[in-house]
């Protein structure tokens, strides 16, 4: 049986609307793994948990140090991201703690319209000038310091 991951953008009443025809219809509708945005789809799914996606589709169980070889990532890294695709459900553990992807193909689906292409309240904050004086004193964070080098204390021979 083929089993496909359906990665989508989509609001919440198309998964409400969705997960309402599963209920009416008593049908399996697939594997979705619904985003409210674009952004927050390409924020769990980065270039190398795509990697690591590829290089597990359809290779069955595997750890993930076997997994770090077959992509060539250090370990630390490919551990990191395997935890995040596992905490948004991609990935599983099987019986023997291995990870395991368990579909066989992945179909990502979104479109963007003219209303979502408008940056969001936050890009514009994040694009405007260099804030003058009048909007660092405004503001409640404070600039901070670094701190002066400690000087270190001679210590007497033979002691840590």
């Amino acid at each position: 049986m083929n089993k496909t991951a359906r990665i989508v953008v989509s609001s919440l009443d198309e998964v409400m609307n969705r997960a309402l025809t599963a209920v009416e219809s008593g049908k399996f509708q697939g594997h979705f793994f619904s985003y409210a945005t674009p952004e927050l789809l390409f924020r769990t799914f980065t270039t190398p948990r795509w990697q690591i996606i590829r290089a597990m589709t359809g290779a069955g169980p595997m750890s993930i140090r076997e997994l770090s070889r077959r992509i060539g990532r250090d370990i630390k890294g490919v551990h990191r991201d395997v935890h995040a695709l596992l905490e948004a459900g991609l990935l599983e553990h099987d019986e023997h703690g291995a990870i395991v992807f368990p579909y066989d193909t992945v179909h990502v689906n979104f479109t963007l319209k003219a209303a979502d292409l408008a940056p969001p309240a936050a890009a514009l904050r994040k694009t405007r000038a260099v804030p003058t004086d009048e909007d660092s004193a405004l503001s409640p964070r404070t600039r901070r310091r670094r701190a002066a080098p400690r000087k270190s204390a001679a210590r007497p021979a033979g002691s840590r």
